[in-house]
């Protein structure tokens, strides 16, 4: 969108131009000594065993560091706490040196032994982590995590030495550096192995660029860590995380500069500095998904006839939606092959129902769909699915609605327990890698909470696991179409990132697909000069501005969210924009 003219005097565009010893030195008097965000309102999990939500993964980048971290831009892994490393000619075994300098906050050193001894409580079956199956990649994880084995040495984690960690694999995996980044890899403190109350330790043992020096449910402190081996980059000495869900107020503190970015709460009708407002896709899908465990929805038959009974465009129409997905990965270079159900095919639903004994729908029970309270789209998509299963198959379709903030609870206890034929979610990746979703769903994957059991899926992404490059990326494809063939998810729409941040005046944040962005990177930058920021449009309107795609609540970074979407005017607007 283009800016109106904006005349200025003449001595105050020399002075913009050619600043002053004097007020150069002005400015630099004036940097922050710190930074504010604001998230919104979570009961902070500290335990990176037991950490799902974006807030969390975004608060680790500063507190843990792992062998490898992200590059903030492009999300490469970047060698961290590993000095070096060397890979067998086979892909099976992975030897890492830690840095000799890398020490723990209370300056006691940072051993591979710390590494391992986390591994194996991340995996251990008492301990019920949320990321233990991301795990299983390395040789004799899976048996140890799901109690076949007792022995922690059947599990391929071996220290060589205080400073060297060997791994090996079950099969090759090309993107194990890039699993690494992610916070459930992250080394523990000794003291915290059997900690249950982590916000009472603090400020406990870490070993990132900062420690949490404070936390009281309302903001979170971080400080710089002086014992980080790479101090001298960190730029900006602490951090302070607000904890709010109050749109407007959060959005007022940023206009007047107290704020420096945005994660969760904020208000775009009251934003004075809408340049500031950061749109990037994400690695991210809402998706429906049945329960697979239960007859007769554990009948793939079943559930390819119900998704072929709905009309997919219209559920999925642009109008609604920015990023229509019928898959469950967003597509991306190298990874673009993967089909979905994307319409209606009545003759097919009702023979393959037949084919299953239920012919015309007959026998079928009643269907229950969980929806959110607040959720817009998830009550249109819903009305549309019973409207069409009664009418189609003569299904009686129960949709029931519970509190926004009760429904990731209910979800996640699964729909047996939890009492639903379908869910609505939103899942973000984990990693860059398809994998980050269609592990998930194997069938003995603790985040599979359509409880999948399906034989072909599972060999499928075995098969994957034994290629490497394309033929890797060919193989997943594969096993997403199966997947997405079989109806046991029913995806919706890739998730759009929203953020509202100054990256003239934050430096070292960059829009990426995983919407996770290094504390340890940001330093302060010049604050734009953007003088008329408050436009007006004729006839007093205000510029239109959409809100994120899914509600901006805490959502899973490998995890789950409010699955509330804008309506479909907002969706219009943004495109307009655009």
């Amino acid at each position: 969108m283009a800016r109106p003219p904006v005349l200025l005097a003449l001595g105050l565009v020399l002075a913009l131009l050619a600043p002053t010893a004097q007020s150069a030195q002005s400015l630099e008097a004036t940097v922050p000594d710190e930074f504010v965000t604001a998230f919104n309102t979570l009961d902070v999990q500290f335990d990176p065993h037991h950490s799902i939500y974006s807030a969390e993964a975004e608060l680790f980048t500063g507190i843990y560091e792992g062998l490898f971290t992200y590059n903030p831009q492009t999300l490469d892994p970047v060698k961290s706490a590993c000095k070096s490393y060397t890979k067998s000619k086979d892909g099976l075994t992975y030897t890492f040196r830690i840095r000799e300098d890398a020490v723990w906050s209370d300056g006691s050193p940072l051993l591979a032994s710390d590494f391992r001894n986390a591994w194996l409580r991340a995996i251990s079956p008492k301990e019920k982590a949320d990321y233990a199956s991301f795990f299983d990649v390395i040789a004799g994880a899976k048996d140890y995590r799901n109690g076949k084995s007792r022995n922690p040495a059947s599990v391929g984690i071996s220290v060589l030495d205080d400073r060297v960690l060997q791994v090996k694999l079950a099969t090759p995996a090309p993107y194990f550096t890039r699993l690494l980044c992610h916070h459930s890899f992250s080394p523990i403190h000794p003291s915290m192995l059997k900690n249950g109350d982590w916000a009472a330790a603090i400020p406990f043992p870490v070993n990132g660029p900062y420690v949490v020096s404070s936390y009281d449910g309302n903001e979170i402190v971080l400080e710089k860590n002086e014992k980080y081996w790479d101090r001298e980059s960190v730029a900006i000495p602490r951090i302070r995380i607000l904890l709010s869900d109050d749109d407007k107020g959060m959005t007022a503190r940023f206009d007047s500069g107290e704020i420096h970015w945005l994660e969760g709460p904020m208000d775009f009708d009251s934003l004075v500095d809408r340049q500031a407002i950061q749109y990037s896709p994400m690695f991210g899908t809402q998706y429906w998904y049945f329960d697979c465990k239960t007859r007769p929805w554990n009948n793939p038959n079943v559930r390819r006839a119900l998704a072929l009974l709905l009309p997919w465009d219209e559920i999925r129409s642009e109008e609604v939606y920015l990023l229509p997905a019928p898959t469950l990965v967003l597509p991306y270079s190298g990874y673009e092959n993967a089909k979905g159900i994307t319409e209606r095919n009545e003759k097919e639903a009702l023979d393959l129902l037949a084919k299953a004994g239920y012919a015309e729908g007959k026998g079928l029970p009643a269907i229950t769909i969980l929806v959110p309270e607040g959720g817009e789209d998830a009550a249109r998509v819903s009305a549309i699915m019973k409207d069409n299963w009664e009418k189609l198959a003569g299904i009686k379709v129960n949709v029931e609605s519970i509190a926004a903030e009760s429904y990731y609870v209910r979800v996640r206890q699964g729909p047996i327990k939890g009492g639903f034929t379908l869910g609505l979610t939103t899942w973000i990746g984990d990693f860059a890698d398809p994998l980050a979703f269609l592990g998930m769903f194997s069938s003995d994957s603790n985040l599979n909470d359509a409880k999948l059991a399906d034989p072909e899926y599972d060999r499928l992404l075995q098969a994957a696991a034994l290629k490497d490059g394309s033929e890797r990326l060919d193989a997943l494809t594969e096993a997403e179409n199966h997947l997405l063939a079989t109806a046991a998810v029913m995806p919706l729409y890739h998730n759009l990132a929203t953020n509202i941040i100054d990256t003239d005046y934050v430096l070292g944040w960059y829009p990426n697909a995983l919407d996770l962005h290094p504390f340890k990177y940001l330093s302060f930058g010049e604050k734009s000069v953007r003088p008329n920021v408050a436009r007006s449009m004729p006839g007093g309107a205000s510029p239109a501005f959409p809100a994120p795609l899914s509600a901006p609540r805490p959502v899973g970074s490998g995890g789950e969210g409010s699955p509330v979407d804008i309506p479909a005017a907002q969706a219009a607007a943004a495109r307009q924009e655009s």
